[in-house]
């Protein structure tokens, strides 16, 4: 651990750290996630500064995210998506890549409340269920009673 140094090379006394509660890593939808996807999580939430900070506006666009994770960036947005679909974050701002606007995507975690709107932390993912998985069909349409 380091801790952070002013502009005089001074410690601050301030000690960065993500945290991974338990409630969090043993609910049903960290459980469905691949390892990719949770690696993914864990480089979002380094982005966050804490309560009242920046929760809403964590940039993070998918090529970040693919170097990040040594991934290719289909791989990085698999997993942003993944994240997604199980309550882990919010997409709040769509990024661009223009010549006179560059910014990447805006996230919020679900776990913290929201910096921008001043909403509660929804914690979508300890709501989130598997589905049950459809039953395998031929392409014809015919179902596969060999399960």
């Amino acid at each position: 651990m380091t801790r952070r140094k002013n502009s005089k090379g001074r410690s601050t006394g301030q000690i960065r750290f993500v945290a991974l509660y338990h409630w969090v890593t043993t609910s049903e939808a960290w459980r469905d996630l691949d390892c990719v996807a949770r690696c993914a999580y864990t480089e979002l939430a380094r982005r966050y500064a804490g309560p009242g900070s920046n929760n809403g506006r964590i940039p993070y666009s998918v090529r970040e995210m693919a170097e990040a994770l040594g991934t290719s960036k289909a791989t990085a947005l698999r997993a942003l998506n993944r994240l997604k679909d199980h309550g882990f974050i919010v997409l709040m701002k769509e990024g661009a890549f223009s010549m006179k606007h560059r910014h990447a995507n805006e996230w919020r975690l679900t776990e913290y409340g929201c910096d921008v709107t001043g909403q509660l932390a929804k914690r979508d993912f300890v709501h989130w269920k598997k589905q049950n998985a459809v039953s395998a069909q031929h392409p014809n349409g015919c179902r596969d009673e060999t399960e």
